[in-house]
């Protein structure tokens, strides 16, 4: 998905007749692009896609300048493949080639979704990573509010017996304003939404994600419609692509 929007504007702005704000100029027009991924077992195939669809979302369409990856883009969602896909933040493979792709391409922002990382003490977290247009990660975040669900009749999923929570507030500055940095259920909890934008004055926030087909249609358009309306900022998300029968 590749979007435009008005980098100068403030959400309010948007629902007003388009004659009564002007064309920004292009250094004010953000492209953004959400990367609905297919997620395999197979890890090389999954840094493999990708990297084809960073390529295409940089090199067509005029050009994203923020491109964001869904959650745990590298591998399976599920708490018996956190362990064996993880790898340490930096010096992993994916940190590594996302950082190539991002100097190689000088994308402005590119927000590597999220990976399984393993800490030197050995803990588990769900990380999202961010670079700049030199390949430099400039800020990663550790999902701060595991998803914990028992649905009789529809899913249990418990990250606690696997991840270990994060505790930082996670901002980083852009060419269009400080963002904020969330992961899938940290959507939920508006009061670090607040700490984003109401203490380090972020203007978009961004949440790499991957809502379950059991409380997310429910639940994914209302949140982040939620949190936009609460905070009178943009908020951008993505998920995997669904792929039937996993």
């Amino acid at each position: 998905i590749l979007f435009l929007m008005n980098a100068s504007a403030s959400p309010a702005d948007v629902a007003a007749p388009a004659s009564l704000w002007p064309q920004p100029p292009p250094s004010q027009l953000l492209r953004v692009a959400l990367l609905q991924l297919p997620i395999t077992n197979d890890k090389a195939q999954n840094l493999a896609t990708a990297e084809a669809a960073i390529r295409e979302a940089v090199t067509t369409g005029g050009g994203a300048d923020l491109v964001i990856l869904p959650e745990c883009f590298n591998c399976p969602y599920g708490a018996s493949y956190f362990g064996p896909y993880a790898e340490p933040i930096p010096g992993g493979p994916t940190t590594a080639r996302l950082s190539a792709l991002a100097r190689e391409l000088a994308i402005p922002v590119l927000v590597g979704g999220s990976i399984p990382e393993r800490t030197p003490e050995g803990r588990l977290h769900n990380t999202a990573l961010v670079f700049d247009r030199t390949g430099a990660l400039v800020a990663t975040h550790r999902k701060a509010h595991l998803f914990d669900v028992d649905v009789p009749g529809g899913i249990r999923f418990v990250e606690s017996e696997t991840l270990s929570p994060g505790d930082q507030v996670t901002t980083f500055p852009t060419p269009w304003g400080t963002a904020g940095l969330g992961i899938c259920y940290d959507v939920r909890f508006p009061h670090l939404a607040s700490i984003m934008v109401e203490r380090d004055g972020a203007r978009l926030l961004i949440y790499p994600a991957a809502f379950n087909t059991t409380t997310g249609p429910l639940h994914w358009e209302l949140l982040l419609r939620s949190r936009a309306v609460d905070f009178g900022c943009w908020v951008m998300a993505c998920s995997p692509s669904r792929v039937p029968g996993a």
